[in-house]
C-alpha cells in the first residue's frame, strides 16, 4: 500500500520535525553555554581578591557570553539578602560585560531584561524599593525585544516572576505576591532548580498572611523536592517548619535540628540569629522563661536587621510570661530595650505601630495579661531571608 498521508500532511510532519530538532540543539547549545559559565565562575571564585574581577573578566574575552552574565545575576541574588553591596558588584558587572556580548539581538535583549530584575532585587534587599521599581521598569523596556518567536526563550522566567514576587512582598501587596509565585513554579515545572526556593517563599508568604496551616502544607510539598539541595535551604525549611509550629502554638511539636543543619547554621550569621530566636520562642510557649530570656538576650546582642521581626515576636512573647507573673519591673525595662526595634527598617508599617503600642502600655505598667497575649496575636511575623 502506498503512504496514505498527503503532501499538505507530509509538510506538517516535516515542520514539526525540523521543530524537534531545532528546539533540541538550542537544548543542548544552551546547556553547553551554562556548563561553560560555571567553569568560568569557578575559575574567577579562586583568583583571589574580588576586588580584581572586573578587570579580569572585562579583559579576558572568554567571559564575553550571556550565559556568564545569567550566572553574575544568579550569585547575585543569592547574595542579596546578605551582602547587597557584593551583589550588587555582581549585577554591575554583568550590565558592563553586556556590549561585549556576542549573541542574538533578541537573547541579548531577554539578557539585558534579566541582568536589570537582578539590579532591582539588589536595592529591593537594601530597602530602596522605588529604585528597585525603576529598576524592573527598566528590565521591561527589553522584554519584548526579548520575544524569541517559534523556539522557547531560554531566558528563566521562573527566577524572573520569583524575584517580581519579593518586590511585591516588600511592598506589602502580599496576595499579589503569592498569585506572582504560584506563576513562578508553573513557569518552573517539575525539574527547574528554582522549585523549593520558591516553594519556601511560598511557607513564607503564607505565614506573613497569618496562614500557618497552609504554610505547613506547602512545605510538605517543599520537603518532595528539596532531598537534594543545598544545605542552607533545608535550614531554611526547617526554621520556617518550627516557626509555622509556633505561630499555631504547637511548641512541643518542634523538632531539634539535625546537626548537619545546626553546624550549617554557624556558617550562615542570617538564620544564626533565626535559629536563636526561634529557640526563644520555643523556650517562652513552653514556659522556660530562664531559657527564653537568654535567647532574648543573645539575640539582642547581636541585633541582625533581617531579624529584626522574629525577635520583636520573641519580646512579645517574653512579655506574656512576664505579664501573667505581674512583672511590672522587667516589663518596663524589656519595653524600654525594644524601642530600638521601633525605627528599624526591617519592620513593616503596621508592625511598628503594634510594637509602639506595646512599649507605650508596658512603660505605663498597664499591660495585662490578656492584653499581651492579643499583642502576640496582632503582630504579623514578617519572615527573615527577603
Amino acid at each position: 500500500m502506498g503512504d496514505s498521508k498527503g503532501p499538505e500532511a507530509k509538510a506538517v510532519i516535516r515542520s514539526q520535525e525540523e521543530w524537534a530538532a531545532a528546539r533540541d540543539r538550542q537544548v543542548a547549545e544552551t546547556a553547553e553555554e551554562r556548563l561553560r559559565a560555571e567553569t568560568l565562575w569557578r575559575r574567577l571564585q579562586a583568583s583571589g581578591d574580588r576586588k580584581t574581577w572586573r578587570d579580569l573578566v572585562l579583559n579576558d574575552s572568554e567571559f564575553e557570553s550571556w550565559a556568564f552574565c545569567e550566572k553574575l545575576c544568579n550569585e547575585s541574588a543569592e547574595l542579596a539578602d546578605d551582602d547587597a553591596g557584593a551583589a550588587l558588584d555582581l549585577v554591575e558587572l554583568a550590565l558592563a560585560l553586556v556590549p561585549k556580548v556576542s549573541c542574538d539581538e533578541k537573547l541579548l535583549c531577554g539578557i539585558q531584561e534579566y541582568i536589570w530584575k537582578h539590579v532591582g532585587n539588589v536595592l529591593r534587599a537594601r530597602g530602596d524599593l522605588k529604585k528597585a521599581a525603576e529598576a524592573f521598569d527598566r528590565a521591561g523596556e527589553f522584554f519584548l525585544g526579548g520575544i524569541t518567536g517559534i523556539l522557547p526563550s531560554v531566558i528563566l522566567r521562573d527566577r524572573l516572576a520569583g524575584l517580581e514576587a519579593a518586590l511585591l512582598r516588600d511592598r506589602g501587596d502580599l496576595v499579589e505576591a503569592l498569585r506572582m509565585i504560584d506563576h513562578a513554579l508553573t513557569l518552573a515545572g517539575d525539574d527547574r532548580a528554582s522549585r523549593p526556593a520558591l516553594l519556601l517563599e511560598k511557607v513564607r508568604l503564607h505565614r506573613r498572611l497569618g496562614r500557618p496551616e497552609e504554610a505547613l502544607r506547602a512545605l510538605s510539598w517543599a520537603d518532595r523536592v528539596a532531598r537534594s539541595s543545598d544545605s542552607r535551604l533545608l535550614l531554611r525549611m526547617e526554621i520556617e517548619r518550627a516557626g509555622a509550629l509556633c505561630d499555631l502554638a504547637r511548641h512541643g511539636e518542634v523538632k531539634k535540628l539535625p546537626g548537619s543543619l545546626r553546624k550549617a547554621a554557624e556558617g550562615f550569621p542570617l538564620e544564626r540569629a533565626r535559629l536563636l530566636c526561634l529557640e526563644g520562642r520555643v523556650a517562652a510557649g513552653l514556659g522556660r522563661l530562664e531559657e527564653a530570656e537568654t535567647a532574648l538576650q543573645e539575640a539582642h546582642a547581636g541585633l541582625h536587621d533581617r531579624v529584626v521581626n522574629d525577635l520583636a515576636l520573641l519580646t512579645l512573647e517574653v512579655a506574656v510570661l512576664y505579664a501573667r507573673q505581674g512583672r511590672t519591673a522587667e516589663l518596663k525595662r524589656l519595653a524600654e530595650q525594644t524601642l530600638r526595634l521601633v525605627e528599624a527598617p526591617g519592620l513593616a508599617r503596621e508592625a511598628a505601630a503594634t510594637l509602639k503600642l506595646w512599649c507605650r502600655l508596658a512603660a505605663q505598667e498597664k499591660l495585662t495579661s490578656e492584653r499581651a497575649v492579643q499583642f502576640v496575636k496582632d503582630f504579623s511575623p514578617v519572615p527573615a531571608g527577603r
